[in-house]
């Protein structure tokens, strides 16, 4: 079955109903039936508020055959499990180009197994600048690092997560994906 996932993108972007419906050209009482299913969702629903929410079309859809899980409910603070749908969690959701790495040993908060998810390409130095990335050094490698203030936009100093050796100042690096998710197995 085919789900909505408006209201998680709108409020992911920190738009209110109004917001999106002055950017489709339609009422903030039509986005509100088109994001609960009270009204179809037809493609020319999804053209409208793909525009109005910058995203692709399909990223409004969650289709589970794919890979999207309904959220059935949200659990309180006393163990509790309230029934409503609260959306889909899909790594579309995460990034807007999701892109991801395993962990093959435990490594300081992640273990053997974890899956991070990074958004693709950091927009500006405050996407990703403070942040556990995944970094592309200038040289062609790959780290895992803390991305830490550097000298300009892209001589940064990286401080390797779990890892005991030091920190690497002064390196060029082209582009930092920060971390966006982690996805981890319980077995």
């Amino acid at each position: 079955m085919i789900h909505s996932r408006i209201r998680e993108i709108r409020k992911a972007k920190g738009l209110t109903l109004q917001d999106v419906a002055d950017r489709a050209g339609t009422t903030a009482q039509t986005i509100g039936r088109l994001e609960t299913g009270t009204r179809t969702l037809s493609l020319k629903w999804v053209n409208r508020i793909s525009k109005a929410l910058e995203v692709e079309g399909a990223t409004l859809l969650a289709l589970p055959e794919q890979g999207d899980i309904e959220i059935f409910g949200e659990i309180n603070s006393s163990g509790l499990i309230s029934q409503k749908s609260c959306g889909t969690v899909s790594a579309r959701l995460f990034a807007t180009e999701p892109t991801a790495i395993g962990i093959k040993e435990n490594l300081g908060p992640y273990m053997a197994g974890d899956v991070l998810i990074f958004e693709k390409n950091g927009k500006g130095t405050k996407s990703f600048l403070g942040k556990e990335c995944l970094v592309h050094h200038k040289n062609g490698t790959y780290y895992f690092a803390l991305v830490i203030g550097g000298k300009n936009d892209k001589i940064f100093s990286l401080a390797p997560v779990g890892q005991k050796t030091g920190i690497l100042e002064n390196q060029e690096i082209l582009n930092a994906s920060p971390i966006v998710a982690l996805v981890r197995k319980f077995e």
